[in-house]
């Protein structure tokens, strides 16, 4: 949050009429999505509420930030939100939100009003349930997830309501909505999209990036990844990647307090990390060898052990976690033999692709260094 805060310092005192949004403040707005409306008691309809009063309820509330996805960088951006001209006195409307288990969605967006007659849709990624979760996971087989067609009718219902032009945006899933939300929202709201900013978002499947719909929004997407990205690099894109410097390692590089701000830009990299390419490559691999079937049957297996200990999200699963591992067990052990043999024939896949992409990835003097650890004794004469 440290190069945040010194964003602040920095133009926090500016408001948008006199500096237009740009990478990181999309990248705050997308952040600030998370923050759970929904269970707040000011109305979000209307002539709305600033951000500065929202955040008062919300830093008054310890119930309301005891969530896992609630960090402690949270209350950091939302007091120096609320503190500065920047973004104090910008107002917010037109919540919407789903948490369906039967449909397996969560879906949460907020519009936010940047100045006259321009509005920025910021589209919530996954939160702490097991629903959302699994909603992720069905991206990779299914689309359009009940997500997506939730985020495209959220957009088209504000655009009825709101004239004027917008901005889209969101991280992780969050991402991925903005991006199909701009794309299938219907040709008339979609010509008053200025930009959409996608921060560590998965990508769709081909039948998605083939349509004109995406086709058409693609220039104005504007996607950022971390340098060792997992979630970012999932599925396909067309539009081009800018890699950010994180300070933190492996997947916590997903986490965007972590990613480094000098004036209003990031810091950025020429491409991602040989790990997040060897990731994306050995995943895309295993998904390539497995039918929609397979991965459909694969993935409802891990959703039913998730399931098990009857918790609703991952937290009381931390915290329950004896009963949680013994629920696991017994959903595993109960599983009918088509979708254990599903689930193990999966691993056996994603096993077969990173051995493949490990070997692929080494140079050739490290490829021999391998082979000479792995020979058995009494070969080359000794």
């Amino acid at each position: 949050m440290a190069e945040w805060t010194e964003y602040f310092t920095w133009r926090g005192d500016l408001t948008f009429d006199r500096d237009p949004l740009n990478e990181v403040d999309a990248c705050v707005l997308a952040r600030f999505s998370y923050i759970p409306f929904e269970y707040l008691t000011v109305p979000l309809s209307g002539e709305g509420v600033t951000i500065r009063d929202l955040a008062a309820q919300a830093l008054a509330d310890d119930a309301l930030r005891a969530g896992e996805r609630w960090k402690q960088q949270d209350d950091e951006l939302l007091r120096a939100m609320a503190d500065s001209a920047r973004y104090g006195d910008l107002t917010i409307c037109c919540q919407g939100g789903k948490l369906d288990e039967e449909l397996q969605t969560q879906f949460s967006a907020v519009t936010i009003r940047l100045g006259e007659g321009l509005w920025f849709l910021s589209f919530r990624g996954t939160d702490n349930t097991v629903v959302g979760w699994k909603e992720d996971l069905n991206m990779s087989f299914l689309c359009p997830i009940p997500g997506q067609e939730m985020a495209a009718e959220y957009a088209r219902r504000v655009a009825e309501k709101l004239p004027g032009r917008f901005i889209f945006g969101g991280h992780s899933k969050g991402g991925n909505l903005a991006v199909y939300a701009a794309a299938f929202c219907g040709a008339d709201v979609q010509g008053r999209i200025d930009a959409v900013y996608n921060y560590d978002g998965p990508g769709f499947l081909d039948k998605i990036l083939h349509t004109e719909q995406y086709r058409a929004i693609c220039g104005r997407i504007h996607t950022f990844v971390p340098q060792f990205s997992v979630v970012g690099m999932l599925l396909g894109r067309e539009e081009e990647r800018t890699v950010v410097h994180s300070t933190e390692t492996g997947l916590m590089q997903h986490d965007v307090y972590s990613w480094e701000v000098l004036g209003p830009r990031f810091i950025c990299l020429e491409t991602v990390t040989a790990g997040s390419r060897f990731v994306d490559s050995a995943v895309k691999d295993w998904i390539q060898d497995m039918s929609p079937e397979q991965f459909r049957v694969f993935v409802d297996a891990i959703y039913e052990v998730l399931c098990a200990p009857n918790m609703k999200t991952m937290h009381e699963m931390r915290e329950n976690w004896f009963e949680t591992a013994r629920s696991f067990y017994r959903a595993a052990t109960d599983m009918d033999d088509k979708t254990r043999n599903a689930a193990l024939e999966a691993l056996r896949i994603l096993a077969r692709s990173a051995e493949r992409e490990a070997v692929e990835a080494l140079r050739p003097e490290e490829l021999g260094r391998v082979s000479a650890v792995v020979k058995k004794p009494g070969e080359n004469g000794k």
